[in-house]
């Protein structure tokens, strides 16, 4: 078996980049919202508790696996684009119907399968980039996905401290904006089109 060319090799991989700084963007944006889901729901003071919109959330996210794992093989650009617009729509929706429970509920929902389905994909292209280390690729995964984890809490903070819960899920859909635009432009390596 041929064994990769280690760490630096693989992040000078073509396509590695733009994967791991669109999974950066996704996570940071994911989780400028989700640490503080509580005085988000408060704040709009829904007729459901913050428990509930979690659990929606989690059905959610159960559905986005099952579209990974039906669309990773083969429409993993179509599919990764799609998510993650899906996403920025839905976090800009939470921004624009705060004070509506059905229409928090829809959001969470569906904002819930974009991150059920999205690292799925997103490991795909990963392995699909470097498939002579595809260990390390997912390594570099990972480690974005737990850098976007604590970097999203951190800038979340920062966002309700200084423009307070409004401002949430505007920082969240800006982020996801900024990674569907990385998507898109890495056509040719990391999210090439289907053959």
């Amino acid at each position: 078996m041929r064994r990769g060319g280690g760490l630096l090799a693989t992040i000078r991989t073509p396509g590695i980049a733009a994967i791991d700084t669109a999974s950066i963007a996704t996570v940071l944006g994911f989780y400028v919202l989700y640490t503080y889901i509580a005085p988000f729901v408060e704040r709009a003071a829904l007729d459901v508790s913050t428990g509930t919109v979690l659990f929606v959330f989690g059905l959610g996210s159960m559905g986005g696996v099952w579209i990974a794992g039906i669309t990773a093989d083969r429409r993993l650009r179509t599919a990764t684009l799609g998510l993650l617009t899906l996403a920025t729509l839905c976090l800009a929706s939470l921004g624009l119907f705060a004070y509506s429970t059905a229409a928090v509920l829809l959001g969470v929902l569906l904002w819930g399968a974009t991150h059920g389905g999205i690292p799925t994909l997103m490991q795909t292209a990963g392995v699909r980039a470097a498939p002579q280390d595809p260990d390390t690729a997912n390594s570099l995964c990972v480690t974005g996905w737990n850098i976007g984890m604590a970097g999203g809490s951190l800038l979340g903070g920062v966002a309700l401290t200084g423009a307070g819960t409004g401002a949430l899920p505007w920082t969240a859909s800006a982020l996801l904006a900024a990674s569907v635009l990385t998507v898109a432009l890495a056509r040719r390596t990391g999210f090439p089109p289907a053959n």
